[in-house]
């Protein structure tokens, strides 16, 4: 549990960061990648799976509403 948590804020740290060199929401996109991983916390599947889905969701959300494309 206490790794998970570590994962989470890793990946809260990670998807925030990315967004705020991209685009300049990375409290938006940090807060939205804590509430998937909290929402995962409830699918009974093995810890550090959770925390990739939690990450994939956000990403593909990040890029899938990105409003520029280079």
């Amino acid at each position: 549990m206490i790794f998970e948590l570590m994962l989470t804020v890793a990946a809260v740290i990670a998807i925030s960061r990315m967004a705020e060199t991209d685009r300049g929401e990375g409290l938006k996109w940090g807060g939205i990648t804590l509430g998937l991983c909290i929402l995962t916390l409830f699918i009974p599947i093995f810890p550090f799976i959770r925390v990739m889905v939690a990450i994939g969701i956000a990403f593909g959300l990040m890029t899938f509403t990105k409003k520029t494309f280079y």
